[in-house]
């Protein structure tokens, strides 16, 4: 733990320049003493570190200094050459290079390291979309991918969950994430940061103008408080008896709004609890599955359900009443006949 610690230093210092203690210390998560020891360590073992006392001080490391490369060990190879990165490139435009890349890494590698990733490569393979997802077609992608690279502000057309029509937005690119399958926009619109599934961008407008992204942005913790924000909102407790073979197919319907795992309620047989984001999002899913599932609480998803499958059933009472009275027949010639 230390060892990658030491290494996360030299990574900081060779990405930031200078650094005080007390920056290191919150970027590791650990004391400042603990940084002071670290960087005696480093000196110790001939890493050119120093110190700048006063204003403005901090640690660096000397200029030009170059860690000599490693050999990568067994599992840092394997781990290299099925990280599933192949869908990602692909989608950012880059599939074939990054297999030329992969390439030419595994014949560098030493024999024995050669054969395992070989080995490895013939025998897993990773598909995020699974049997029936295609591919999402992200037209937008490639424009904002541009915009994020090139650190420039874009107007953006965006649909949102809320809204019935797209609406315009400008915004300052952050960064993209890949969550899962999907690709999110990171970018701060009236300078706060928001997330932008890029399937719904429809057009992207670049401005010419330079972006406002904070020199010391740190992506990946503005994206787990994102994600802890959204996991944290406000959630309804629902209780389910389900037809226990249809347990796993219920539950499976349910993960795009459940929180957590489910639990079982004593006493009551094939009975489960378990949060939810949205009542609304699991009445929709549950309501397909009829008698098979008992909703115990809340009455609010009882009623939702009911008045989904109400409304679904007069539609389809009317649609089939209008296909009654207009029984038409197309004639061979294009002639309608009853």
């Amino acid at each position: 733990m230390r060892a990658d610690r030491l290494l996360q230093i030299v990574q900081l210092l060779r990405r930031y320049g200078r650094m005080s203690a007390a920056e290191l210390a919150q970027r590791l998560e650990v004391t400042k003493r603990t940084v002071l020891r670290d960087m005696e360590s480093l000196s110790a073992a001939g890493i050119p570190v120093y110190a700048e006392r006063g204003r403005g001080g901090g640690f660096a490391l000397v200029p030009g200094f170059e860690p000599d490369a490693e050999q990568l060990t067994a599992e840092e190879a394997r781990a290299l050459f099925v990280a599933g990165g192949r869908g990602t490139a692909e989608a950012l435009g880059l599939g074939n290079s990054f297999c030329r890349a992969l390439h030419k890494l595994s014949t560098a590698l030493p024999d024995d390291q050669h054969r395992l990733v070989t080995h490895v490569r013939d025998r897993i393979v990773l598909d995020a979309g699974g049997w029936h997802r295609e591919p999402a077609v992200l037209d937008a992608l490639a424009a904002v991918q541009a915009a994020v690279l090139d650190d420039e502000r874009i107007r953006i057309r965006y649909q949102s969950r809320q809204a019935d029509t797209p609406g315009d937005r400008t915004v300052d690119p952050w960064g993209l994430l890949q969550v899962g399958t999907t690709w999110y926009l990171v970018a701060a619109h009236r300078g706060r940061p928001r997330s932008y599934r890029v399937s719904r961008i429809s057009a992207v407008h670049r401005l010419g103008e330079p972006g406002r992204r904070p020199p010391d942005l740190d992506l990946h913790q503005v994206w787990r408080q994102m994600r802890d924000d959204f996991r944290g909102a406000p959630a309804t407790e629902i209780v389910l008896r389900v037809h226990r073979p249809r347990l796993p197919l219920v539950l499976r319907s349910l993960a795009v709004t459940a929180l957590g795992d489910p639990e079982p309620v004593p006493d009551e047989p094939d009975a489960h609890r378990l949060r939810v984001r949205s009542v609304e999002g699991a009445a929709a899913m549950l309501v397909g599955f009829g008698a098979e599932v008992d909703v115990l609480a809340p009455a609010e998803l009882r009623d939702r359900i009911i008045a989904i499958a109400e409304a679904a059933g007069e539609h389809h009472r009317t649609a089939s009443r209008r296909s009654d009275t207009a029984e038409v027949e197309l004639t061979p010639y294009g002639r309608n006949s009853r």
